[in-house]
Order: structure tokens, then sequence, then C-alpha cells
């Protein structure tokens, strides 16, 4: 990689030249070089709450911060499955960088549907530029010549020890007494990081709380949500593939693919601590917890609902990026299905984690099994807000009941 200039000969820069295939395969495999240090520094990660600043330079040389980044400011403007891939093989290694590394990547897709003043601001020089985002709506704005008057307090902020840039929600004040739902993008130099994030799970994840005090920010770097969300069947139709991806539904499964790759890191430990024979079942006769058909049962139940649950979500992210391709509209009713098929999907993956809990035994909570900390990591990804069950299957149900589904959500 090309320090000064932030180009990648091995690959190239411009949209109508990339080959996703080849794309995916060779970022893939710079994802799964990392794996093994990224294993060995969990705990660390996990006692600090924090990725240590060499991990982040690692996972920034390997060029995993700049996957859909625009290519015209050196970016490699991957695709939805060349971006799930990547950061599913960073989950293996770590959930803290793999959401890290989710929230990066997908913010920088959004930033690209920005003015283009803003996409310069942002990636101009920095293709590996890392945005937090947070869309609960906890701020207030004032309009001003050339711009708004920002104050919020925005809580969860993943990544805020890692970015560059803020990508948050707040009221836009039209200067008439009304507000209008939008996104402000702030360098992350003009807010203040509050150290919060004490969690069970995901501790490595800078999930804190951001606080804007009186922020200026100028009209090109805001953006009212309803000119993203009138592309939630299928993006600007103008814009490269990459870029014309359904809005709604790419928010939405993006947030699957730290998990993904925790529930294959929670196959692969746990075959490899049983798989050297020194497990044994306690209270048993069986000294080899392999001789065990029940056991058996539950390792083979636990990979067949971790495979599912992948198949489900690799299949309607080709969707997607088939539908993207073609300029074809996802309609309403296929978006709903697909939201209440992830929340299945996520849910087989949760059943297939703890069917391989119950096989580590009480041992694998001891802190010294990473098993554990995989185990934790997947359980508070699994309570982000976007992909719990509920409300998308109260949507989908009253779609297909024909009923009226209007204000539900915004994600359909």
């Amino acid at each position: 990689m090309n320090a000064a200039t932030g180009s990648d000969p091995a690959l190239p820069p411009a949209h109508d030249r990339i080959d996703q295939y080849a794309l995916r395969t060779e970022l893939v495999a710079r994802a799964a070089g990392l794996v093994e240090q990224l294993r060995a520094a969990g705990a660390e990660s996990d006692a600090r709450r924090t990725v240590s600043e060499e991990l982040i330079a690692e996972v920034t040389e390997a060029g995993l911060f700049r996957v859909c980044a625009p290519a015209e400011f050196g970016g490699y403007e991957g695709n939805l499955r060349t971006y799930m891939d990547v950061v599913a093989e960073l989950g293996r290694g770590d959930g803290s960088m793999a959401w890290i590394a989710f929230l990066g990547n997908n913010n920088a897709s959004i930033i690209a549907q920005f003015p283009r003043e803003a996409q310069l601001e942002v990636f101009s020089g920095n293709p590996d530029a890392r945005a937090i985002a947070v869309l609960a709506p906890t701020a207030t704005t004032t309009k001003v010549e050339g711009g708004f008057r920002v104050s919020a307090t925005w809580g969860f902020a993943s990544g805020s020890l890692y970015a560059d840039w803020a990508l948050n929600a707040a009221p836009l004040d039209d200067g008439a007494g009304g507000t209008e739902s939008g996104l402000v993008l702030i360098p992350m130099s003009e807010l203040r990081v509050e150290d919060t994030w004490y969690a069970a799970g995901m501790r490595g994840s800078g999930s804190n709380t951001v606080i804007a005090e009186d922020v200026f920010v100028p009209d090109h770097r805001a953006m009212p949500l309803t000119e993203l969300l009138r592309f939630n069947g299928l993006g600007n139709q103008d814009a490269n593939p990459s870029f014309r991806q359904a809005f709604a539904v790419q928010v939405l499964i993006v947030v699957a693919a730290p998990l993904l790759g925790l529930a294959q890191a929670a196959l692969e430990l746990t075959l490899e601590r049983i798989t050297k024979g020194n497990k044994r079942i306690s209270y048993s006769s069986y000294t080899d917890l392999r001789d065990s058909p029940a056991m058996q049962m539950r390792v083979s139940r636990a990979s067949s609902l971790i495979s599912t649950g992948r198949m489900t979500v690799i299949g309607w992210t080709d969707r997607i990026v088939a539908a993207a391709e073609a300029r074809e509209e996802l309609s309403v009713a296929e978006r709903a299905q697909l939201r209440v098929d992830l929340g299945t999907a996520l849910g087989l993956l949760n059943e297939g984690v703890n069917q391989l809990m119950f096989v580590q035994g009480a041992s694998g909570f001891m802190e010294s099994n990473p098993f554990q900390r995989v185990w934790r990591d997947f359980a508070v990804g699994l309570r982000h807000g976007l992909v719990s069950p509920e409300v998308p299957a109260d949507v989908h149900a009253q779609l297909l009941l024909d009923r009226d589904h209007a204000g539900l959500t915004p994600f359909i």
C-alpha cells in the first residue's frame, strides 16, 4: 500500500474495473491473516476495554477500513457481499475489532451519498477514514447562516475511540419552528468522548457517549434522512453498483457480519478444544467427550444451526447485490421478508453458540477460556436495536395479513 497516496497497486482503483470476486478474495485473505493475532490479543483488549493502536494500525495497513470507501479517493468500493465476508472474517478473530470495522465501512458507504464537498473533507487523502454512527435522535439543532449549531449527547457510539468522524442523527431545524430528521457529519476532534462503555461484551468496541457542545455543522455536512430513505428499495440509480444497493436492508443486514464471524469462532474454538482428546465429561464415565453420542449430537446441531443461519444471511446479501447490479427495486414485501428472515437467522446462530457453551461445560465460563469472550461478545452484539426481531415480525405479519404497517419503522 502506498502510504503517500493511499492507493494499493494490488487492487484496481476505478469501479468499472473492479472484479468484486477478486477483490473479496484478496481482502478476506488479508483479514484471515490477522485472525490469530486478533485472538491472541483478545483477552488484553477485553480487560483494557480498548483494542490497541497497534491492532488498529494492522487492520488499517491491510486496507480493511477502506472496503466501502469510494474508489476515486483510493477506497475499494466493495459491494455488500465483499463487506460482509471481510467483517465476518475479522469477527473470527475478535468481536470488538469486527464491530469497529462493521461501522467504519458501512458508514463510509453512507458518507458516499453526501454532497461531494463533504466526501472530499472525509476521504481526500484518507480513504481509511472511520466514522461512528448513532441513530438515536438525542440532539438539538438551531439553523444559522450556512449551517446548524448542534448540541447532543449520543450514547452507545461504537468506535468512538478510533474514529475520525461522527455521522449521527439530529433533528434539523428548518428555521421556521419545525424540524426534520437528519444526519450530521462532524469531525471527532470537535466532540467530547465520555468513558461510559462498561459492558459485559464487545468491551473493546469503544461504544462510549459522545457529546457535542454547540458545534457548527455546515449545510453540506447535514442531510435529511428522507434523502436516504427514498433509496430503501433501490439506491441512487446513477451511482456505481456498490452505492446503489437498497439503503434500509443494507443498514440492517450489516449488523449481522460480526455475528457471523463470532459464531464461526465459537465453533472453531470448541472443535479445537475437544479434538485434542483431553476433555472429559464430569460425573460420567466418559473420559473423552468425543465418545458421547449426546455431545456428538450437540456439536452437529450447533454446526448446522450456524451454517443455516449464515446461508440465510449470505443469501439475502447476494440478493441485495444482484438487485443493485440489475437496477431492480426491492419491494416492501421483500424487504419485510428479508428483515424477519434476518431475525430468524440470528436466532439460529444464537442457538448454535449456546449449544456449544453446553459442550464447553462450566469451564467454558472461565476467563482463561477464550470461548467465554466470544459468547459474551455475541450476546451483546445480538441485542443491537436494528436486529431485534419483534418489530420486523410485526411489520411482516401486518403485510401478510393486509393490515396497516405504516409508521412502525422507517427501515423497511
